[in-house]
């Protein structure tokens, strides 16, 4: 047998074999037809669509912030505000008053009458000296035979009216040489003497201590003060002043 025969009868065969199972000759082949197809299909009443599987979702990635230079703005505080003060007190009316003129004993007197009353009054006092006459002397001579030695000098320039002090004190031994109710009688006479050549004689004024007393408290206590003094402060001057 020849080859191209032994080929012939192979792809006959092959070709046999092929239609049996396309019929299902042998069993368990295809369907014959589109009736046949149509009787194998599943029930299309008992299909049920799957929901298409999704991957579930992925968690947000957190990323960490990088840390950056900023700088911190400190949150100001404002301070608390303090409550209003209270209102102060209603003050009485404040007056001033000065007594001239006192003498000690007035001036101690007052004093006394003010410190009992405790009414709050502030005092304030000061002395001075009030020129009563002018004094024309010599100094003091240290001594008894001095004064009488410038005595004897002075009457032989022709001064006759003159007198040795003897009472203890810093004027003792001196030679006074007269007495004046003002300052210029007591110049003029001064004057005169230089003239007679007496160069050691001088003035001196000569008067009693006086006491200012001023006193500041309540305008109605310092005049209901002044006004119960007024018999006992004769002859003394009342000066209004600013409290």
């Amino acid at each position: 047998m020849t080859p191209l025969r032994v080929v012939v009868i192979v792809l006959l065969f092959a070709n046999l074999l092929a239609l049996a199972i396309w019929k299902g000759w042998l069993g368990g082949g295809p369907s014959h037809g589109e009736p046949e197809r149509l009787s194998n299909q599943l029930n299309p009443d008992k299909i049920r669509l799957m929901a298409e599987a999704r991957p579930p979702l992925a968690k947000p990635l957190v990323v960490a912030p990088v840390p950056v230079d900023v700088p911190v703005v400190e949150e100001k505080v404002e301070p608390p505000v303090p409550a209003p003060p209270p209102a102060p007190e209603a003050v009485a009316p404040q007056a001033c008053v000065i007594f001239a003129g006192l003498s000690t004993d007035q001036a101690r007197e007052l004093s006394a009458r003010i410190a009992k009353s405790g009414t709050g009054f502030k005092l304030t006092e000061s002395r001075s000296e009030v020129p009563s006459s002018w004094w024309v002397h010599v100094p003091s001579q240290g001594s008894r035979d001095g004064a009488d030695k410038k005595a004897a000098e002075l009457r032989r320039l022709g001064i006759d009216d003159l007198f040795i002090m003897q009472e203890p004190g810093p004027s003792q031994f001196a030679i006074s040489l007269g007495l004046y109710k003002n300052e210029q009688a007591a110049t003029r006479h001064l004057e005169a003497l230089k003239d007679k050549g007496v160069r050691s004689a001088q003035i001196a004024t000569r008067g009693t201590g006086t006491v200012r007393l001023e006193v500041k408290g309540p305008s109605d206590s310092l005049s209901t003060l002044a006004s119960d003094l007024s018999e006992r402060l004769r002859g003394v001057s009342r000066i209004g002043c600013a409290p």
